[in-house]
């Protein structure tokens, strides 16, 4: 079974998934609220958006969309309706979105940095206030991984699939982030304060995921199927996101 997924499909979609899941923490999440908030966006890229004023409520908007949207994501990966290949790319998307989402309190409670480092500078008790943010964080990221486990179920007749439906995406993922952030015009302190532990760090949930995946599986077993469409489409929009958000946006003051 393991050998029937596709894995040049696979790889295809983990592009996608976690390029869509950046984007929208980025471009809806920062961007959108920041319109909202009567700020003005002056640079986006795939690792930060610049804004004219710090906003709390724009440092926020990133986690908040990916949360949203992850756990719509989740819910419909599980519709026997659908067909493997679009319910297994909801799961990654669900899984690039929520891990960031979740880990995000982790990382700025632990390291002190990140968005949710801005979101409570100047509040009081910080120290506490960090504990407290890292506890949560902690607990939430375990549940989404759990939540993951049992979504992605059935992909995995055998442990050992889990190779090819859980760890080859996450590679996979990590290393596009990279070359992408690898040319965020803020240079490579961004690159490694940001990109490599949101990607290697903040994901690495999936490699471990099987541990508490269901011993039973209650429905028929799936498969990636071979689909060329879905390699196009990582090529073309791959590359573009790399060549254009990873170099950056800029948008006239």
């Amino acid at each position: 079974m393991t050998e029937r997924h596709s894995k040049a499909t696979i790889i295809s979609m983990a592009v996608l998934a976690s390029a869509l899941a950046t984007f929208l923490h980025e471009a809806v999440g920062h961007g959108v609220t920041a319109w909202l908030r009567g700020d003005v966006p002056t640079e986006l890229t795939s690792n930060h958006l610049s804004t004219l004023h710090p906003d709390k409520w724009v440092e926020a908007g990133g986690t908040i969309v990916n949360l949203f949207l992850g756990a719509v994501s989740i819910v419909l990966s599980g519709d026997r309706g659908l067909s493997a290949n679009r319910r297994y790319f909801l799961w990654l998307f669900a899984a690039f979105s929520l891990l960031a989402g979740s880990g995000y309190f982790l990382f700025s409670g632990i390291i002190g940095v990140g968005d949710w480092r801005a979101v409570i500078e100047g509040w009081p008790h910080p120290v506490a206030i960090r504990i407290t943010m890292s506890i949560i964080g902690g607990g939430l990221y375990f549940l989404t991984v759990r939540l993951l486990a049992i979504a992605v179920r059935p992909f995995c007749p055998t442990r050992s699939a889990y190779n090819v439906v859980g760890r080859l995406p996450y590679l996979a993922a990590c290393l596009f982030s990279c070359a992408a952030g690898a040319l965020d015009p803020l240079g490579l302190k961004l690159f490694f304060l940001s990109t490599v532990p949101a990607a290697f760090g903040g994901h690495s949930g999936l490699l471990w995921a099987d541990s508490l995946m269901p011993k039973q599986c209650k429905e028929q077993p799936l498969t990636v199927e071979r689909a060329p469409a879905w390699w196009i489409a990582a090529i073309v929009l791959g590359l573009a996101y790399i060549l254009v958000l990873g170099r950056g946006i800029h948008f006239a003051r």
